[in-house]
């Protein structure tokens, strides 16, 4: 885990955001000041993406999810021959429906895909 700052501006209007990165499952502290929750995983990793349906069941347990923006992102820096991708657009797209109010990226930080997004 790590924690950054990073001012961004919406609308015309400025906001700074305090980003936490946090490894493993949330906990209840975790879930009270969250705001915001962006769930990252592998499109070329089948394990990854069942672990964030897990983790946002774990953080839907411990706090409604309606008043928390959440984000789900794929990252392809590592899609090649010898490592297709394992998750299907269409899959992500349907779990990001599951969370309800969330968006979905795919992005490359190789390419610079979605990455200001």
């Amino acid at each position: 885990g790590g924690q950054f700052k990073r001012e961004v501006t919406v609308d015309g209007q400025s906001h700074l955001l305090l980003i936490r990165e946090e490894a493993g499952a949330p906990d209840a502290q975790f879930a009270s000041w969250a705001d915001a929750v962006i769930f990252v995983f592998s499109l070329e990793s089948e394990s990854s993406f069942e672990e964030v349906a897990q983790l946002h069941a774990l953080l839907s347990d411990l706090r409604s999810t309606s008043d928390v923006a959440l984000a789900l992102v794929g990252t392809q820096d590592k899609i090649s021959s010898s490592s297709p991708r394992a998750v299907e657009d269409a899959r992500a797209r349907a779990l990001c429906g599951d969370m309800r109010r969330c968006l979905y990226y795919e992005t490359c930080a190789t390419y610079g895909l979605n990455v200001d997004r």
